[in-house]
């Protein structure tokens, strides 16, 4: 479901978009007449809050206020942060226990028996990141349509709970089987954990992921678990700040399905924090290519440490259920964005057999690429655009930070020029083909491995480096036009922080064939799902101009084990609802694509 906030009818004046990346802090400051101001500054990956609140400074100075005379006129912060997904990538989550079903505590690990690279033989194991000492199982048993099979050992949970606590865990996974149809174990578990440890997060899979699959529901009741402490005291730290520096609005925190909330809702639940930067992008994007005239395009956001790609039908981003991080799947909505680690930083190098490559690691913010005179000693993509003349010294970040081109030539020649026996510009142009051929590859994932055309799309680019490899990458996939929004491209994802809506997703499990369905019972269940994410926008009545509820359906034939997710073009929740057979119709035709 999803919001339009409304304009503030105050005296506050301002409202904040801000996007924290690896490498750039962007943030996008709009007055009610629709003026911009923005600005761009190097990232703080120790303490995001601190670049944060530097760029407030720089924006309140723009307008010759003082900080807190800014602030005070600030109504709405809406923020884009890595935190969560930086959690997931350095494995620096909280310290986090599970409760389970006993004989199932290794589900995790056994995964499905997926591997990511099913004939390598030196692919490690995944991280762990609750060990297999601080995964308990306890007896209890729900069974396939939700009857209590076996009651809950209460002793049993208790004892759990002493030793993760003895652990000294920072929060509590608890994932039984066919919960999702009957969650009182899964309800009293808490119970019990809260009558021992009342402060500790606890994250219950049939509420972070009601849904069938015991893997794909642990799998993101863990990481959910993993990390909320971190984002809780990420965001609980910077609204302090921004309090005592005289804000008095409204903090959103941006959400991998493309939409808002409050920061206490996207405290209780940092799973959905997940790839919220990218996803801003997406939203912005897919209203640019509208306002265009685009309703069907490709967007491509390169900044400083990725490369992200999503396509957009219809103006609506392409949304699903399969995205994977740090190796652990992660089953709520988000839009589909396809990243590599292919941006301005992203290193190059040469292999042992004398290939040229680059990425995926990248030279963050610091040090950066050896333009930036920070001490950086590896040549990266920006680098290489320097040299090639793409990106003027004299120009970067709009003037205010000067780049070292005799640097970047020193990085490519000592890295990459001289152990291929090539000159600095031949090195810096394979540099450039090379990331934009990966780039290329990206568009076909996400366009022509799933049925679509690329050259049916127009191809909004945007982030700090989108606009320089565009023209390449049209040339190489045929596609005939191109959208980069003048003055705003470069912090694009900071303005689709204003322009999102407030949004909440639910899922629900339902069986059923299409030839004997019971559409009553359908109709009752997603009446239920809309009533829920009703009740919790209802905490921000104050900025809800219109609702809109869109429902969608994971649909396969008999036999198989994957579904296609397609969207319903009407009310679900109404018995009789001409949508319902309308979606079986259109689940043959995405199928066959």
């Amino acid at each position: 479901m999803s919001q339009t906030p409304e304009s503030s009818q105050n005296t506050e004046r301002f409202s904040i978009g801000i996007d924290v990346g690896g490498t750039f802090t962007d943030l996008v400051c709009a007055n009610e007449r629709g003026e911009m101001r923005t600005e761009k500054l190097l990232s703080t990956p120790d303490n995001q809050a601190l670049g944060v609140l530097h760029g407030i400074r720089q924006l309140a100075a723009s307008y010759e206020l003082g900080v807190a005379d800014f602030l005070r006129r600030v109504s709405v912060i809406v923020h884009g942060t890595t935190v969560a997904t930086n959690t997931m990538l350095e494995y620096k989550g909280a310290k986090t226990g599970l409760i389970t079903s006993a004989g199932f505590r290794d589900t995790i690990e056994i995964r499905r028996n997926y591997k990511e690279a099913a004939f390598d033989i030196r692919l490690p194991a995944p991280h762990q990141i609750v060990p297999r000492r601080r995964r308990i199982g306890v007896t209890e048993r729900i069974d396939y349509a939700g009857r209590i099979v076996k009651p809950l050992a209460e002793d049993e949970v208790r004892s759990a709970v002493d030793q993760l606590a003895e652990a000294g865990v920072e929060s509590i996974a608890v994932c039984f089987l066919f919960s999702f149809l009957n969650p009182v174990h899964e309800r009293r578990t808490r119970e019990l954990i809260e009558e021992r440890l009342p402060e500790i997060p606890i994250s219950l899979s049939s509420e972070v992921l009601p849904q069938v699959r015991e893997f794909e529901r642990l799998s993101t009741t863990l990481v959910d678990a993993y990390v909320t402490p971190g984002l809780r005291h990420y965001l609980n730290s910077l609204e302090e700040l921004l309090r005592e520096e005289g804000f008095a609005g409204e903090v959103f925190i941006m959400q991998g399905n493309g939409g808002v909330v409050g920061v206490e809702e996207a405290s209780q639940r940092g799973v959905h924090s997940l790839l919220s930067g990218p996803a801003s992008g997406v939203v912005a994007g897919a209203r640019l290519g509208q306002l265009s005239g685009f309703e069907n395009v490709i967007t491509v956001d390169m900044g400083g440490t990725s490369f992200d790609v999503c396509l957009v039908e219809e103006g609506q981003p392409k949304t699903g259920t399969d995205q994977w991080m740090s190796r652990y799947r992660v089953a709520v909505p988000f839009i589909d964005i396809h990243t590599i680690g292919a941006g301005g930083g992203s290193i190059a190098w040469v292999d042992d057999g004398g290939a040229l490559r680059v990425g995926p690691e990248s030279a963050g913010a610091r040090p950066g690429p050896a333009c930036y005179g920070f001490g950086g000693q590896e040549p990266t993509v920006t680098d290489a655009d320097v040299v090639l003349g793409f990106i003027d010294p004299n120009a970067f970040l709009g003037g205010e930070m000067k780049l070292d081109r005799a640097a970047a030539e020193a990085a490519i020649a000592s890295r990459v020029a001289e152990p291929l026996g090539m000159s600095v510009t031949e090195a810096a142009a394979g540099i450039y083909r090379l990331v934009n051929n990966g780039m290329g590859n990206s568009v076909r994932q996400v366009s022509l491995s799933k049925g679509y055309d690329p050259r049916d799309f127009a191809l909004t680019a945007f982030g700090g480096a989108g606009s320089i490899h565009a023209a390449a990458l049209t040339e190489d996939l045929g596609i005939r036009t191109v959208l980069v929004p003048k003055g705003t491209a470069p912090v694009l994802c900071a303005l689709g922080d204003l322009l999102s809506d407030l949004r909440v997703s639910r899922v629900r499990s339902f069986y059923g064939r299409s030839s004997e369905l019971d559409a009553a019972a359908l109709a009752r269940l997603c009446r239920e799902m809309r009533s829920e994410a009703e009740g919790q926008l209802a905490r921000q009545e104050s900025h809800l101009l219109r609702q809109l509820a869109r429902f969608s359906l994971e649909m396969r034939y008999l036999g198989q084990t994957h579904e296609v997710t397609v969207p319903a073009a009407g009310d679900l929740s109404e018995p009789g609802s001409a949508a319902l057979a309308a979606a079986f119709e259109r689940f043959h035709e995405l199928h066959e694509q």
